[in-house]
């Protein structure tokens, strides 16, 4: 959608008052980006049409890093007057250069875009400014291709540039996906000429991701990426906030491209191709320990976030966060405890097994385990809880998760954790174990189960059209009480 960006400079710098047209012409060119590129930061300064200081300094964040790219507004579209100026500026700084009006053609404009490209900067007039798509959250790859222009274009972009590049890079992703060579290396070649090594990289390395998710070998992928290449934080931010891709075996191809890190450093916080990754991700990403903190539910379905840098999945009225290491969580606020009937009422419900549970008393402390055996139906546990007249809490549980690892589960801090310093479990084992033991689950909360990573079913009042797909396979399996299958999205029944 083209908004017309230069009959509101010509009214502008038609101001009586020379520094109200300056502002007025700043206001238009700053609202116009940032309508684009909401996220950025721009900074005036107090200069106009200077030669080497910049007009506006946008910022905005890449990772955890913070990138920046400086504005020129120049009155002259003259390209030889526009040439002499790039010339004068830092390649480094990649510079963005809007002239006032629309850049005549001619042999000029050739090398004006033959010298803007090779000294990394971006000659945006007026229309193709106003060509630049304004910001949608549905990331498609218009949106991002519209990003790249503004982050790292190069050489001279009026309407028709604009247009043609996002026409490529559009039907190249789109290409990528479907794994087909042609209108992929088209697109990778104009990148690689419209844009700045660091930009055209990134992309490259989004499409690759598209490619090997469509299940072509990336030894057939027409770019110069790493065979074995996996997604930074910033390539990662394109693919999870780019359009929804439902295909589960799109995204069980994709996860072995990427680490928790990168999507911690990634700005992803809640997203539908998140909740997607997630699924892939939870049979085979480790942690140390999770931590359930009540309160801070999503009052909805079942959420995989991001939040403040770390992962947690948000459920109807808590977030349980998952992380490698213990000090990498807030200090748990203790909680009260549940009783010994309550505890063992859910580890017979949800079939898990206790090997060893620590109770308290108000003034005594009382373990009982043994060398391996579920202890949870032991006739001296009834003994015991009638001998402390039912007055016990328990404080801790050693359960046995679904892969036979032991995790330690203490329900006053409402964290768990296999023994061990260094131990990791899966999170399908880590949460599935722990929040089931931790929290009084009913049965809608486990026919729910779905929910925890991310495809929300009619039950919740959310998107239907997975869960019924989900339960229309499941229908021919035998029922049975499985971590696993809740996990991977498949809902759950009893017996």
């Amino acid at each position: 959608m083209v908004t017309p960006v230069a009959p509101e400079i010509d009214r502008a710098l038609d101001h009586p008052d020379p520094r109200e047209a300056v502002e007025r012409v700043k206001d238009v060119v700053q609202r116009r980006l940032l309508a684009v590129h909401p996220s950025a930061k721009i900074v005036r300064t107090p200069f106009f049409n200077h030669t080497y200081v910049p007009d506006l300094l946008m910022r905005w964040r890449n990772g955890r890093g913070v990138a920046e790219r400086r504005v020129y507004l120049r009155t002259s579209s003259d390209p030889i007057l526009l040439a002499n100026d790039v010339l004068l500026l830092e390649r480094e700084q990649q510079p963005l250069v809007v002239p006032l009006g629309q850049v005549g053609q001619g042999p000029s404009w050739t090398r004006l875009d033959d010298i803007a490209g090779e000294r990394q900067t971006l000659v945006l007039d007026p229309f193709g400014l106003g060509s630049l798509p304004p910001h949608s959250t549905t990331r498609s790859p218009v949106a991002l291709a519209s990003d790249a222009i503004v982050e790292g274009g190069r050489g001279i972009m009026r309407q028709d540039q604009v247009e043609q590049f996002l026409a490529s890079v559009d039907l190249g992703v789109g290409a990528a996906r479907e794994g087909r060579e042609a209108p992929t290396r088209a697109a990778l070649t104009t990148l690689s000429r419209r844009t700045t090594p660091g930009v055209a990289h990134r992309l490259a390395t989004f499409m690759a991701a598209m490619w090997q998710g469509s299940g072509r070998s990336m030894t057939d992928f027409p770019g110069d990426v790493p065979l074995r290449s996996s997604l930074d934080a910033t390539s990662l931010n394109l693919l999870l906030s780019s359009e929804e891709i439902e295909d589960e075996d799109f995204w069980r191809r994709i996860q072995p491209l990427v680490d928790i890190k990168p999507l911690l450093d990634s700005g992803i916080t809640d997203t539908e191709n998140l909740q997607h990754l997630m699924r892939s991700a939870v049979g085979v990403w480790k942690a140390h320990v999770c931590m359930v903190v009540e309160g801070r539910g999503a009052g909805g379905g079942w959420r995989w976030t991001v939040d403040r840098g770390r992962l947690a999945l948000r459920g109807p009225d808590f977030v349980a966060y998952i992380a490698g290491s213990r000090k990498d969580l807030e200090f748990p606020e203790e909680r009260e405890v549940p009783s010994l009937a309550e505890v063992r009422e859910r580890a017979n419900r949800h079939g898990i097994t206790l090997t060893s549970i620590r109770m308290m008393t108000p003034n005594r402390s009382i373990g009982y385990d043994s060398p391996g055996e579920d202890v949870t139906n032991d006739p001296q546990l009834d003994g015991i809880s009638a001998a402390l007249e039912q007055e016990e809490g328990v404080v801790e549980a050693l359960a046995v998760t679904p892969g036979g690892y032991a995790l330690r589960c203490n329900f006053s801090t409402q964290t768990a954790g296999p023994p061990g310093a260094r131990a990791l479990l899966i999170y399908a084992d880590l949460l599935g174990t722990a929040l089931r033991l931790l929290r009084p689950f009913g049965e809608t909360g486990s026919r729910c189960a779905v929910c925890w990573v991310g495809a929300r079913c009619n039950r919740c009042s959310g998107r239907s059209r997975p869960c019924r797909r989900r339960e229309q396979r499941a229908a021919a399996r035998p029922a049975s009480v499985n971590w696993w299958s809740a996990f991977r999205g498949t809902p759950m029944h009893r017996k």
